[in-house]
């Protein structure tokens, strides 16, 4: 009965839930209650089997170092029409160049993107600050210790990665597109989103445009 509580609760959290919960957040939360959450991993992956089984248009994932619910790639269309009035995030060419670079290269300084890029790039670093798509690391120790940059959670979320790992090799990619002003960036960007409607709590996967050469648009 215990175990049965347990994954109750955890439904209930991640439901509710506004970003991905880590499994230290969601240790903390319930350790007081129960006596055993050793084994909490195993509950949540159990959820997240039992979701799929269940063919719903919403699971359970693992994303951004934490566990959310999320709808499905496949119900994108009918969600952006509901949250049209949503602000879409929309990055330019130059912005979605630096922020690949910032993924690959990290911690990196902007001394450091401006020579691989050949033109100065403040206003697109503080443009992705702004976004929430990166932040300062730190500091390289070197002569002016510059700043360093790198990725945030909020870009994990964006592009529906569960770790930095999970980003494309370069050596996998065409030779062409090796440089490390050639690197693309990830695919699949999703953010969950909540969304109250007849005051009912509904989770729904609100899908990126991205101003990209090609004006390929990218859903989660």
């Amino acid at each position: 009965m215990e175990m049965c509580e347990v994954k109750k609760i955890l439904e209930a959290l991640l439901f509710v839930s506004q970003r991905p919960l880590s499994l230290k957040e969601l240790k903390d939360i319930i350790k007081s209650n129960f006596s055993d959450i050793s084994n909490l991993e195993n509950i949540l992956n159990e959820l997240k089997d039992e979701y799929a089984i269940l063919n719903k248009p919403y699971e359970i994932k693992f994303v951004a170092d934490g566990w959310a619910f999320a709808t499905k790639p496949e119900y994108s269309p009918w969600i952006k029409k509901l949250l049209k009035e949503k602000t879409v995030l929309k990055l330019s060419p130059s912005a979605l160049e630096t922020l690949a670079m910032i993924a690959y290269k990290q911690p990196i300084t902007r001394a450091e993107i401006d020579e691989i890029r050949g033109v100065e790039s403040s206003g697109v670093i503080d443009t992705l600050i702004e976004r929430k798509l990166i932040k300062i690391v730190g500091r390289k120790e070197v002569l002016g210790k510059p700043l360093l940059y790198g990725t945030t959670q909020d870009f994990l979320k964006h592009f529906g990665l569960a770790h930095l790992s999970e980003l494309p090799l370069i050596e996998d990619m065409p030779k062409e597109m090796q440089q490390t002003d050639n690197i693309p960036e990830p695919e699949l960007p999703f953010n969950t989103e909540k969304v109250e409607e007849n005051n009912a709590i509904v989770d729904t996967a609100v899908s990126e445009e991205f101003d990209a050469p090609q004006n390929n648009e990218l859903i989660n």
